[in-house]
């Protein structure tokens, strides 16, 4: 699974149906990040079943 964030934020998202889903300018990491927040959205999809991975 991928996660991004923009370079200048530190949310980390990993649905790809995030509205904050990052398209230019982020970094990625395949594993779970250790810094940083885990965005409140894609929680919220995750928990609910439908992130999109």
């Amino acid at each position: 699974m991928a996660y991004r964030r923009r370079k200048d934020k530190d949310a980390w998202h990993w649905c790809k149906n995030c509205s904050n889903w990052p398209k230019s300018d982020y970094v990625e990491q395949s594993s779970k990040p250790t810094s940083g927040e885990l965005c409140n959205e894609c929680l919220a999809k995750d928990k609910a079943g439908n992130c999109s991975k």
